[in-house]
């Protein structure tokens, strides 16, 4: 099976720019070397502004297991990030809380399948949601999950820490739902009800609700068999 994981990091200011495309090349290849061993499928990383948005597909037996430390996976990087603080510790990436995604991934090639049957586009987004409107967020969303009726990208991926959103998904989306099932949607109505506009920030995401942000590298299993970066 596939488990899906993202986390969030904070770039220092004083990184020479050559030295940090070094230090984030090294993690590329890294990442590629895990994928080529059948550790991974997906890495693809972001940032915006100071913040660095990580994207991670693992390859596991069962969701039981350790996930993948992006401490080590990163090490080279971590001279260029500032330390977050966690009750339990200081890390250089935060976990983020899933809260919303289309599918379940299980058979890795099935999971691939679309990957290798058109040009993807690997999107990362943010959003930023008001404090008070994340609760209301969480709630439908979670909501709108249990349902498993709403469609959308299958690969989408969206995840919180703080009152922020990153968002992953790939185009062309292939939209599915987590029931296979074409009934309408009532959470989606429930969401609908309670005005999704007023919870974003679009000052902030300069007139989105999500912000599409720059990628870093994005490196797939896709990628290595057709010997393509």
């Amino acid at each position: 099976m596939i488990r899906r994981l993202q986390f969030r990091c904070a770039f220092k200011n004083d990184t020479e720019r050559t030295e940090l495309e070094d230090r984030i090349k090294a993690c590329r290849d890294k990442a590629a070397n895990l994928i080529k061993s059948g550790r991974l499928c997906n890495v693809s990383f972001y940032r915006y502004e100071n913040m660095g948005f990580l994207y991670i597909e693992e390859i596991v037996e069962s969701d039981c297991g350790e996930p993948v430390d992006p401490e080590i996976l990163f090490s080279e990087l971590t001279p260029s990030l500032k330390p977050w603080p966690r009750e339990e510790g200081d890390v250089f990436f935060a976990p983020m809380i899933n809260v919303y995604r289309h599918h379940d991934p299980e058979n890795i090639d099935e999971w691939e399948r679309e990957r290798t049957t058109a040009v993807k586009t690997r999107v990362g987004r943010i959003a930023f949601v008001f404090p008070e409107k994340m609760p209301s967020y969480v709630m439908h969303h979670t909501a709108i999950v249990n349902e498993g009726l709403l469609k959308g990208d299958k690969y989408a991926f969206i995840s919180m820490h703080e009152n922020l959103l990153f968002s992953y998904y790939e185009e062309p989306r292939n939209n599915v739902n987590l029931r296979d099932s074409d009934e309408e949607s009532e959470a989606i109505k429930a969401w609908i009800a309670v005005d999704p506009e007023s919870h974003f920030d679009r000052v902030k995401a300069k007139g989105d609700n999500f912000l599409v942000i720059p990628c870093l590298f994005t490196v797939d299993r896709v990628d290595l068999k057709e010997d393509r970066h």
